[in-house]
């Protein structure tokens, strides 16, 4: 419980808060980035966390994809 926290320990949970939030706010403006509009940043924010997963998970696929045939096309 945060209320029987040391000062000290309280400060350090805020700060790790604050850099897990700084974090996922990046990851999920990359998802909106990369999907190239397709996508909107209110989107994501709707999303459950099992269905960004999925979606980060597809995209890197299609990238794989696009690359496999890109290497494939230069030869």
């Amino acid at each position: 419980m945060i209320a029987s926290r040391r000062p000290e320990e309280i400060a350090e949970l805020v700060e790790r808060y604050n850099k897990i939030q700084k974090d996922l706010e990046s990851n999920y403006l990359d998802i909106v980035i990369r999907s190239e509009g397709a996508i909107s940043y209110q989107d994501v924010m709707q999303m459950p966390v099992d269905s960004i997963k999925l979606l980060i998970e597809r995209m890197n696929n299609r990238v794989e994809e696009i690359n496999k045939s890109r290497s494939g096309s230069v030869r």
